[in-house]
């Protein structure tokens, strides 16, 4: 009986996934190194083309001519990190239709 108590909790342990968890599964390998990607937490779209984006308290600038990935959820994500002597950049920004 304890073997079948702990094999349940396992089992659904398996369902309980955060959303950051699930995100992480589709960002490709060479966009995201753990914690490097997330959803934005605000977009603005200037009328240059660029584009605001917050994400991870941060903020950046995304020039209009930005190579964006398709986002499997429609919304906008980032992929960001931190380089010794340049600062914060995106390694890879994914966008739905429309954003």
């Amino acid at each position: 009986m304890p073997h079948r108590l702990a094999l349940s909790a396992v089992l659904a342990s398996l369902f309980v996934v955060s959303p950051v968890a699930r995100a992480h599964e589709w960002y490709p390998l060479e966009c995201c190194s753990g914690e490097d990607c997330g959803p934005a937490d605000t977009v603005v779209r200037h009328d240059d083309g660029s584009y605001l984006v917050t994400a991870h308290g941060m903020s950046l600038v995304i020039p209009e001519d930005y190579y964006w990935r398709p986002s499997p959820d429609g919304q906008v994500h980032v992929c960001v990190r931190q380089i010794s002597g340049i600062g914060l950049m995106v390694v890879c920004a994914f966008r739905g239709p429309g954003a």
